[in-house]
């Protein structure tokens, strides 16, 4: 993420940030966003079996993404930041900070591009897809830019710059973009009010509206998957 975005939007304001490795982790877009808009968010995953037993080609900076998934090992940003910020940051993504539902913190063995070992922490979504959606041009841009200004691996970088954000090209995606709109931004005002009251005033989204606002999700993702991408296109 570009500091533009942690330190502009969201007020968070490391002490420190350096690039790291995550040996046993990958980064996809697995987690369920709004058809034809946002189709999926950044999600770290641990690698599959096949992945792990073979440590050569684990970590073989030659391998590249297939689909919207970028590959093992995983390159990130670890921000040294206070705790208020990290309950900040988890109650304002997917989820909002309650169990079971949308984003939760995992402990995760890094590895300073220096070779120092470190313990960090990040988000995981339980819920994740089976498949990697794609990121829009947007979200896409906020990873690239946060890689690029924070020095991450230029062969990292090559990665991210394959994934191909989705775009509505079609006449039939189109017109479902403003259809599902229509539908799904008067259903989602109950979570979008206490989102930006969370960025704004700090206040801890309800469980009740987290709840209700995973649900209109995967209902938008029902209509997604059984009406309007057979008839429109995909919107993922």
């Amino acid at each position: 993420m570009s500091s533009k975005v942690l330190s502009g939007r969201r007020q968070v304001f490391p002490v420190e940030s350096c690039p790291v490795t995550v040996h046993d982790y990958q980064l996809t877009f697995d987690m369920a966003g709004l058809p034809y808009w946002e189709p999926g968010f950044g999600a770290i995953k641990p690698v599959c079996p096949q992945e792990a037993t073979d440590k050569a080609r684990l970590l073989a900076d030659s391998r590249m993404p297939i689909g919207c998934h970028v590959g093992a090992p995983l390159h990130c940003i670890a921000h040294l930041i206070t705790k208020k910020e990290l309950d900040h940051i988890v109650n304002t993504e997917g989820g909002n900070g309650n169990p079971d539902i949308g984003y939760q913190l995992v402990n995760i063995q890094c590895e300073t591009y220096g070779g120092k070992q470190i313990v960090g922490v990040s988000l995981v979504d339980i819920n994740t897809a089976s498949t990697g959606y794609c990121p829009s041009a947007r979200y896409h841009k906020i990873v690239l830019d946060g890689a690029i200004e924070h020095g991450l691996s230029p062969s990292y970088i090559k990665r991210l710059e394959v994934v191909t954000p989705y775009t509505a090209k079609t006449p039939g995606q189109k017109v479902a973009k403003y259809v599902f709109l229509a539908i799904g931004l008067p259903l989602s005002l109950p979570v979008l009010i206490f989102a930006v009251a969370g960025l704004a005033f700090g206040i801890k989204v309800p469980r009740p509206v987290s709840i209700y606002g995973e649900l209109v999700k995967r209902a938008m993702w029902v209509l997604h998957d059984w009406i309007f991408a057979p008839l429109l296109g995909s919107g993922c």
